[in-house]
């Protein structure tokens, strides 16, 4: 193997690494907010979409996993699926706020 498809490897098995590392943080966040309404467990969530979406297009990109040749887009459109809940998400926290009069932004516990 020549010293750049180590490298590359290297680098695969590092970006493997790192967004498994994240995606746990996240799904952690999530479990210890208090509320789904949250917006802590909201972005939480949405995160850990992106970051799935990141995975699943790596381990595509690789070949160490394979499905069949309509799914090679799949972590493309987890990255879609992730934006449309973040902008419903957005979208419903601010439709809320103006409903009720309350502020969109939530108290800092202390």
């Amino acid at each position: 193997m020549s010293e750049n498809g180590l490298l590359a490897s290297l680098n695969d098995y590092l970006t493997l690494f790192l967004l498994l590392v994240s995606l746990i943080i996240f799904v952690w966040l999530a479990v210890k907010s208090r509320s789904v309404r949250s917006f802590q467990f909201q972005t939480s969530v949405f995160i850990a979409i992106m970051v799935v979406g990141g995975l699943v297009d790596l381990l595509l990109n690789k070949g160490m996993i394979k499905v069949s040749s309509a799914f090679q887009e799949l972590g493309f459109l987890i990255h879609v699926g992730s934006m449309i809940f973040f902008s419903m998400m957005i979208w419903l926290r601010y439709y809320n706020s103006k409903k009720t009069g309350k502020k969109m932004i939530e108290e800092i516990p202390e």
